[in-house]
């Protein structure tokens, strides 16, 4: 029966593109693009809607830009869609400061910056920089020459510490909840998963799956400071997957499928997460404690109060590899499943986090909000990112140079 008088209709910008009670969607005066969501108790259908700037812009000029990957193409092909032309490319002063802050998270110095450039490959000097952008497409020849930076700076040691403090700050380690020896392990372990360029998959399980002592496995802490299972569950699907689940903790989430059942359900895997010590006593917390893996354990439905069964999202729980001794651990099946290929939120959440790091915004933002009714700014881009991503082993720094050496990162 029609239930369109039921139907809740909402636009993700009313200026751009209105929606009225009945499902009527009228176009604004303004250039853009705007999601259109209906949904009927927990159906959703969503339609999305493009008003490109006016005025014709030649094929040509699609054509003539330069492009160095995959990036560059599918960028060119959405300014396309929307008639819109890029900005001009960087001169080499101002991609040198750039790239630096990007990825080692400081300024280069006079003598750096003389020394990039002096190094003559057709874009070297002033001179060549105001051909280069009157002519972007000369750009290209600049390629080895930045490529080449964008290498170095990955190798150097402030690398790693930049990226580490990034993810320090995400999982948000309190000295004065857990005690400033535990955050100190924390800190370290970080730092040394990004020195060793540890594969984010195994970053992320090893996480997930953390058990000993807060004072030697530094991993351990996310489960000191995070202790109860509804509280994991929020930070680790919008973390890991960029779902957020926090309101499917006390109701159907209003722009998603996912219900208590589903929160509960996820929350399961960490039921039988237990500790051995004294526990936190902020605001010094100064004792050594042990995270482990009891025989038994439940979360139940707060309605129903049925003890829910682990379940993932969507999909099936793919074997997963054993770690340590706990080997009957759901905590163990849960990473299995959130790092799967199949699982398609893990690689994009990553990679536009990694993009709006280097490009300022995300394709999707917020950038842990990935939804139907919250669609990328490009999604053929986001899934070649989330592709090349699998492709190179869930290697960050592969997605950092793939980025950083793309056309579209120098404009």
């Amino acid at each position: 029966r029609d239930v369109t008088g039921r139907t809740q209709f909402q636009s993700s910008e009313m200026g751009i593109c209105a929606v009225d009670a009945t499902g009527l969607v009228k176009a604004g005066p303004i250039p853009g693009e705007a999601t259109v969501m209906a949904r009927y108790m927990n159906v959703i259908a969503v339609c999305h809607v493009a008003i490109p700037l006016p005025g014709i812009v030649s094929g040509d000029v699609y054509a003539g830009l330069p492009r160095q990957n995959f990036i560059d193409e599918l960028a060119w092909d959405k300014l396309r869609t929307l008639g819109i032309t890029p900005s001009e490319s960087a001169d080499d002063a101002k991609f040198l400061r750039r790239v630096y802050l990007d990825i080692i998270g400081r300024l280069p110095t006079p003598e750096e910056v003389r020394e990039f450039l002096a190094n003559g490959e057709g874009d070297g000097g002033p001179a060549a920089a105001e051909t280069a952008l009157s002519h972007p497409t000369s750009l290209a020849e600049a390629a080895p020459k930045r490529q080449r930076i964008v290498e170095e700076l990955l190798q150097r040691p402030e690398y790693a510490d930049h990226w580490a403090a990034k993810w320090a700050d995400l999982l948000r380690p309190n000295p004065y909840r857990v005690g400033i020896k535990a955050v100190m392990t924390y800190d370290a372990w970080i730092r040394d998963s990004f020195r060793r360029n540890k594969p984010y998959d195994q970053f992320v399980r090893e996480l997930i799956t953390a058990r000993g002592s807060t004072w030697d496995n530094g991993a351990s802490v996310l489960f000191r400071d995070r202790r109860e299972p509804q509280e994991i569950t929020t930070l680790v699907s919008q973390l890991f997957l960029g779902i957020r689940l926090e309101c499917a903790k006390c109701h159907h989430h209003p722009f998603e499928k996912y219900g208590q059942d589903d929160f509960y359900s996820f929350a399961a895997y960490f039921s039988r997460l237990g500790f051995k010590g004294t526990g936190l006593s902020p605001p010094i917390s100064g004792s050594e404690e042990i995270v482990l893996t009891k025989k038994s354990g439940t979360v139940e439905h707060p309605l129903t109060k049925v003890a829910m069964q682990p379940r993932p999202l969507f999909g099936s729980v793919p074997k997963p590899e054993k770690v340590g001794t706990a080997e009957d651990d759901p905590r163990e099946e849960l990473a299995a499943w959130i790092t799967a290929e199949e699982n398609p939120f893990f690689a994009k959440v990553i990679v536009n986090r990694v993009w709006a790091d280097l490009m300022g915004r995300g394709l999707v933002e917020p950038i842990d909000d990935l939804r139907a009714t919250n669609p990328p700014t490009n999604g053929p881009l986001l899934d070649a990112l989330a592709a090349e991503f699998r492709a190179g082993k869930c290697d960050l720094k592969h997605i950092i140079r793939t980025i950083c050496t793309s056309h579209v990162y120098g404009l």
